[in-house]
């Protein structure tokens, strides 16, 4: 049987070919969680692949994503906006899709985040 889910893709802007992590598809059966960690800010954390989901990724890694939003002060719940856009587009029921999240490089935003203004700042891969 062959192995099928949706796969989640992030690009910030970037030249391809510098070396730098410019966009990324990660499972969506990888994603932990997220967290509001600046007025403009909120980080998705997602299991580590290692290379290959299929086998699993190394212990205690993480792949961050980090998106940039409006400030919490000229929208209070923007925070829980981004955080309900997000679960909305993880528990997409369709298996096999690439869905872009967000991809700042072609500003396109995925449809659940209802015209939210938001653009993919950081993607690492860290401990």
């Amino acid at each position: 049987m062959a192995y099928r889910e949706n796969l989640l893709l992030f690009a910030k802007t970037g030249t391809m070919g510098d070396g730098a992590l410019d966009a990324q598809t990660l499972p969506a059966s990888s994603f932990t969680g997220m967290q509001a960690s600046g007025a403009t800010t909120t980080k998705l954390y997602f299991k580590d692949i290692g290379g290959d989901y299929h086998t699993g990724g190394t212990d205690g890694k993480i792949n961050l994503v980090e998106l940039t939003h409006a400030n919490i002060s000229a929208d209070a719940n923007i925070h829980s906006k981004i955080a309900k856009a997000v679960a909305r587009v993880v528990a997409n029921p369709g298996t096999g899709k690439l869905l872009t999240v967000v991809d700042t490089a072609n500003s396109i935003v995925a449809d659940e985040f209802g015209g939210l203004a938001v653009t993919c700042t950081t993607i690492s891969n860290t401990q």
